[in-house]
């Protein structure tokens, strides 16, 4: 089979490129039906990430947020015409280490062609299937499961009262996380941290929101999110350790480039705990879908994150695609019509 797959092939430039696709009994065929972009796709797509990992990553297809429907599964476990999120980590090892800390997984649009194309063809065990086909906002699953992974570590490593959280970060990950949070910790005061008001004011569920030149002298928060990323996570990991209680954790999930300095004395006087996050496993996708698909509240906020639905008809829509994505607060949804 032939597979147009639309390669990131330099700093804003996709190309569309044709590959055979070896087909096998064990493979499940299915084509995208929505695509998000990640802020990981923007930095790939506007050159951002480091000079050597862009000549060792590309070219590549981007994209690992998607939603998809099942052309041909001759494994049986799907029906033709089914709608399925794919899941975006492939594992090989079988190590201590969860799938998506296993250094053997790889993961699609990074290092490997991700769901930019015609055919996206995955195990059986890389798909989970929905029962609503038109709803949107499945497409963020990936996203939702990445912070399942960051609870359940949270989970893990918690041994204080769990009587307020902080988020730091005003966007999408930000607002899933604390979507979350407030799901699944209703009683806890949780607090929102951010550099726009107007992004604050999205954040309608939280028991108060601050710019973060502005938080009360007085206010302490028992553990901590840090969502920020890029240039945004050493300011937000310095106000977290100087805001946090004794013994707190604090759940790392922004992406920086560079390296973020850490005041390492007051972690040790307080006994903090520094979580790292990273990506999802397929455990964590079922979670995810699972909450999306049962929880009312979840589902509602989740279509707030919508920015901008776009149609994606021919190549150059792909380009157009991420140039908007950049103007918009939150999440830039694609509908796969190529």
């Amino acid at each position: 089979m032939i597979n147009r797959v639309y390669r990131l092939m330099d700093t804003s430039r996709i190309d569309m490129v044709l590959r055979e696709v070896e087909l096998d009994n064990k493979l499940v065929v299915s084509r995208p039906k929505y695509l998000s972009i990640c802020a990981a796709d923007q930095r790939y797509f506007q050159g951002k990430r480091k000079r050597e990992t862009m000549r060792r990553k590309l070219p590549m297809a981007l994209i690992h947020e998607a939603t998809a429907v099942v052309l041909n599964d001759p494994t049986g476990r799907f029906s033709q015409g089914a709608y399925v999120v794919p899941v975006p980590l492939i594992t090989h090892g079988n190590t201590a280490a969860k799938p998506n800390y296993d250094e053997q997984s790889e993961f699609r649009s990074s290092g490997k062609d991700g769901f930019l194309c015609d055919f996206i063809t995955s195990s059986p065990d890389e798909l989970i299937e929905i029962d609503d086909k038109e709803t949107v906002i499945f497409v963020f699953s990936e996203l939702v499961s990445v912070v399942c992974n960051a609870l359940e570590a949270f989970e893990q490593s918690c041994v204080t009262e769990k009587a307020s959280f902080g988020v730091w970060g005003d966007g999408s990950m930000g607002y899933v996380v604390g979507v979350l949070l407030r799901c699944l910790y209703p009683q806890t005061r949780l607090y929102v941290f951010g550099k726009t008001m107007r992004k604050l004011h999205r954040f309608s569920f939280a028991d108060d929101v601050f710019l973060i030149d502005d938080v009360p002298q007085t206010l302490r928060i028992g553990h901590a999110f840090e969502c920020a990323g890029d240039v945004g996570s050493e300011v937000a990991v310095r106000q977290i350790i100087n805001l946090i209680l004794p013994q707190g954790c604090i759940a790392l999930l922004g992406v920086s480039e560079e390296e973020v300095s850490v005041n390492t004395r007051v972690v040790l006087e307080k006994g903090l705990r520094l979580i790292g996050n990273s990506r999802s496993s397929t455990q964590d996708f079922r979670k995810a879908v699972g909450l999306i698909s049962t929880n009312i509240f979840c589902r509602k906020h989740l279509e707030t994150l919508v920015s901008e639905i776009v149609e994606i008809r021919c190549e150059s829509d792909i380009k157009k695609f991420f140039e908007q994505d950049l103007l918009n607060d939150f999440k830039t949804v694609g509908k796969w019509l190529i």
